[in-house]
């Protein structure tokens, strides 16, 4: 069987590593070019490519030495996919940080670079458990696998259900969630594939990049909060 972390990792490959004979480097390093003094006599350093990088870099190396049939539970399934939505997590919440400084909206990240809404609200599911803690041993699918197939009878957990449910606190969703699988023992958790996760999160931050060396405007707000002068 194919591990899905292993293809997320050659993926990710292209933007984590500095190999430009392989046609591989840091997607965030060009910030370097754009985001130090225009003057030539000073030697500029800013921080913002180097604290992307190492989240990227962190959720590369995950996915590369992520084991597929072995772990410290059982559920080796539910156990890497923590690790590795929460990895991706932690990037998404740093360009969020990014995006306030600079007046990016979260309204215009969700429709154009939707796979970060969609990190966060899987990263929310695992963060804040609501009724889900109280189903008894759910089982675990990625999207589009046979197996699906053989769990018919199945209440299903997929992104729907998570974007209904774990978008924002509400009590009366908490206590609904709690009726609808509370003490379940027959519910499938169907997970999106670490591959097409980390395909389109590899779009996103070349977007990002580019979105910040097409904006002056962009550029000034970074240098001011985020560049060292004189490095």
């Amino acid at each position: 069987m194919s591990n899905p972390y292993k293809d997320a990792s050659e993926e990710l490959k292209k933007i984590a590593v500095h190999l430009p004979e392989k046609d591989c480097d840091q997607v965030f390093c060009k910030l370097h070019d754009f985001l130090t003094s225009d003057d030539d006599d000073k030697l500029g350093h800013n921080c913002i490519a180097c604290n992307l990088n190492d989240s990227v870099e962190k959720i590369y190396i995950f996915c590369k030495n992520a084991k597929h049939q072995t772990g410290p539970t059982d559920n080796n399934m539910e156990y890497n996919f923590t690790l590795y939505i929460l990895l991706c997590y932690l990037l998404v919440e740093k360009l969020h940080t990014v995006f306030k400084l600079i007046g990016i909206t979260w309204d215009y990240a969700e429709d154009n670079w939707s796979v970060l809404i969609e990190i966060r609200k899987w990263a929310n599911f695992i963060k804040h458990p609501k009724g889900f803690l109280f189903s008894h041993h759910p089982e675990y699918v990625f999207q589009n696998s046979k197996q699906i197939n053989q769990h018919n009878n199945y209440q299903i957990i997929d992104y729907n259900f998570v974007t209904k449910f774990y978008t924002r606190e509400d009590e009366g969703k908490y206590k609904q969630i709690i009726k609808e699988i509370g003490n379940k023992d027959n519910l499938l958790v169907i997970l999106p594939g670490p591959k097409r996760i980390s395909e389109e999160l590899v779009i996103v931050c070349k977007k990002f990049v580019s979105a910040i060396e097409l904006n002056p405007h962009f550029q000034d707000i970074l240098k001011k909060h985020t560049t060292i002068e004189d490095y």
